[in-house]
């Protein structure tokens, strides 16, 4: 009886669960559909690598390329909550093929075992290159960036241990220009700052090396920036030398008068102005214009730990020669002040002939039209002088531009008060 309702109608109940298995099928793939998901470079890491180091030996990944591409597929559920994190991209070095030096990149996504996960295209299969290994000691150098507070200075940082080693396949070392530690200084800091960053390994156009395939000394490096305060002090150039024969200066001047330095303040304290090498001008018959970074143009040497704030700050020099001419200017003898004079006595000034006394000035052509005999003026030092006659020296004074050439005399005659011819 219970076998015959079992059996009555079977084909239509098989039927029935087939259509059911169907539509729970539909609904399904309606509900969660199976998707796919592409993960590009993903970085492949290598196992038993043992089997190379130990024969001595060092390898890496020809022409660089460790990553591979990777495409996943599931349920949405599943697929959409993978990230790259949960995709494991290893090679066998152990299964290296000794001919052609490839090896196969494995991939799994163990967190979601549901998911299917396999290569893309030629990605499935790396080489890798087995050299001989090569090693080199570097310095390392530590670079800042970002800026301090308003009036800080970010000076040179210093690291520990400043030298490291690195080993590997001698192809990679070779590569290596230097070691670099980076460091980001925040907006606003204001004291010196004690941090600990990795080691970037750099070729020489200062591109970054991968150091996968080499062994480092010391990876994490002890890194300490001082920052310092500033001061701002004035700055001395002097200008020496003197153009040709028939050509005379007529102003020189620099700007700025002023520089920026930083470091430790005790050597602060000690730095009043910032000195600059002398400029020769002899033998220029025109305008001279130089600009002269102040970093490089130092007499001497700043004291350790001091510098320039802005390396590229430079002076701007600018002389101004032009061709000179000579004239001759009667000055009348009046015009000549007497210093350390006596009331005891009374003083009489000429010429050598006259009651004029000539003065050669040279100058530019333009400055001379300018000047007369009017605008000149001198003094004669009588101190301690007796009555009597005597030609003595008589000190012109001129403005900036103007040389005197030769000595102007006059014929000075000294009396005792009251003595008459």
């Amino acid at each position: 009886m219970v076998r015959n309702r079992l059996t009555r109608n079977l084909g239509y109940k098989i039927l029935a669960l087939i259509i059911a298995v169907v539509l729970w099928m539909v609904t399904l793939n309606a509900e969660d559909p199976v998707i796919t998901r592409e993960f590009s470079n993903v970085t492949v890491t290598e196992v038993n690598a043992d089997v190379i180091t130990e024969a001595g030996k060092a390898y890496s990944f020809a022409n660089g390329v460790n990553k591979v591409n990777v495409r996943i597929s599931g349920r949405t559920s599943i697929v959409n909550n993978v990230t790259r994190d949960d995709i494991k991209a290893t090679v066998d070095l152990s299964k290296l093929s000794d001919i052609t030096g490839a090896v196969p990149v494995d991939v799994s996504c163990d967190r979601y075992p549901g998911v299917d996960v396999s290569t893309e295209g030629s990605s499935g299969i790396l080489r890798i290159e087995i050299e001989d290994t090569m090693e080199k000691s570097l310095k390392v150098q530590v670079q800042t960036s970002g800026s301090a507070a308003d009036g800080k200075y970010i000076g040179a940082g210093s690291a520990t241990p400043n030298l490291i080693t690195i080993s590997g396949p001698k192809s990679v070392v070779g590569k290596v220009a230097g070691a670099v530690v980076r460091v980001a200084v925040n907006e606003g800091n204001s004291t010196d700052i004690l941090t600990n960053s990795s080691v970037e390994l750099v070729d020489s156009n200062g591109s970054e090396i991968s150091n996968s395939s080499l062994k480092l000394s010391e990876s994490d490096i002890s890194v300490k920036i001082p920052i310092y305060n500033t001061k701002t002090v004035p700055v001395n150039l002097e200008i020496t030398g003197s153009p040709p024969q028939g050509y005379s200066v007529i102003s020189s001047d620099y700007e700025p008068k002023q520089v920026t330095i930083a470091g430790p303040d005790d050597a602060l304290a000690k730095i009043s102005s910032v000195v600059l090498k002398n400029y020769d001008i002899s033998g220029s018959t025109g305008k001279v214009e130089k600009s002269l970074v102040v970093s490089d143009n130092l007499k001497g040497s700043l004291p350790d730990g001091v510098s320039i704030v802005d390396t590229t700050t430079a002076v701007a020099l600018a002389v101004d020669i032009e061709k000179s001419g000579e004239e001759t200017y009667s000055v009348p003898a009046d015009q000549i002040k007497l210093t350390g004079s006596s009331s005891d006595l009374s003083y009489t000034v000429t010429g050598e002939s006259t009651d004029t006394i000539p003065v050669i000035v040279n100058s530019t052509e333009k400055l001379l039209s300018q000047l007369t005999a009017d605008n000149i003026s001198g003094d004669i030092d009588v101190s301690g002088l007796k009555a009597g006659e005597y030609d003595l020296k008589v000190n012109v004074e001129l403005a900036e531009g103007y040389t005197i050439s030769g000595q102007p005399k006059a014929h000075v005659v000294i009396k005792a008060a009251g003595e008459t011819e």
